[in-house]
């Protein structure tokens, strides 16, 4: 690969006991199986893992136990909220420890809903401050702003530091001007497991994965494919995922796919309030795609 950051990225979930502790065996599990696999980096902390539900310094833990898991394996890239206004994360951005990260994720500040204006300033703050490069994420449904194709294009040519994208929206006009302007080393990255082949196909470099905290090598392979240009291969192995994508998000995000994990014996369905685990209903829907699945899996092996 040209690039860092190009295939599968997953963005790890973090498990937690009932009482609502951070489950260590369970991210051990989760990182083992993760990082013993095809994806190519993991992504912590990010809305994925709950970040926003954890301490600073549950933060910490959080990274250290992974990285000492992880042990060199994959390249870590760490989620990093922009929350408490720009000051506040440059202060924190520029204390923070780099040691064991390759980058940075780092999203607009949620519910504060700068303009465009006001974003480009708060990256360029960031990027000036941090100890890492950064890949900025652009997600309208968490951060209640969009960043314009015009605001990332400029952000990418007039700060090195900002390494890349991740896009988790399925504006695919904006898709093809963001990856038309911005330099060839600019990782795009689809935040949404069903757009990756599509927006791979129109340049993208790959995908932070959701559903790749369960099938992480299924998913790195298709990204491989679509990268080398085998875009119709790539479609049609991951097909079959299709049914089982559609259960994991019914009911948010972590949600389900804590659920398909428990499912899958790698750790609890638990999360912490105001999430909430999966129904019976969603639980059952999960049980019957899987078993699809592995029916479809087994007769393409034979």
């Amino acid at each position: 690969m040209s690039k860092r950051f190009q295939g599968l990225g997953v963005a790890l979930i973090t498990p937690f006991t009932p009482e609502g502790d951070i489950d260590f065996p369970g991210l051990e599990r989760m990182v083992h199986h993760v990082a013993s696999s095809k994806a190519h980096y993991l992504v912590a902390l990010g809305s994925t893992g709950e970040a926003m539900l954890m301490s600073g310094d549950e933060h910490r833990r959080v990274l250290d136990f992974i990285m000492e898991v992880n042990a060199g394996r994959l390249p870590i890239v760490a989620g990093f909220d922009g929350q408490g206004g720009t000051l506040a994360a440059v202060e924190r951005i520029a204390t923070m420890d780099p040691k064991g990260l390759s980058a940075l994720l780092v999203s607009p500040p949620s519910y504060i809903k700068p303009g465009q204006e006001g974003m480009k300033a708060h990256f360029k703050a960031l990027a000036e401050a941090a100890p890492l490069p950064i890949i900025m994420y652009n997600v309208p449904s968490r951060a209640g702003v969009t960043m314009s194709p015009q605001t990332i294009v400029e952000l990418s040519l007039e700060c090195p530091a900002l390494i890349g994208l991740k896009q988790a929206s399925d504006d695919f006009v904006a898709f093809r001007e963001i990856r038309q302007g911005v330099p060839e080393s600019f990782v795009v990255l689809s935040g949404d497991d069903e757009n990756a082949v599509p927006m791979m196909a129109m340049g993208g470099d790959g995908l932070v994965s959701v559903i790749g905290n369960a099938y992480p090598d299924a998913w790195a392979s298709a990204m491989d494919l679509a990268l080398f240009g085998s875009v119709k291969e790539a479609e049609q192995a991951l097909s079959c995922f299709q049914p089982l994508l559609s259960c994991i998000f019914s009911e948010g995000n972590p949600t389900g796919i804590k659920a398909l994990c428990s499912l899958l014996g790698m750790c609890g369905p638990h999360a912490r309030l105001p999430l909430m685990p999966a129904s019976q209903l969603l639980q059952d829907q999960l049980y019957a795609a899987v078993a699809d699945l592995d029916a479809v899996r087994a007769l393409a092996r034979d």
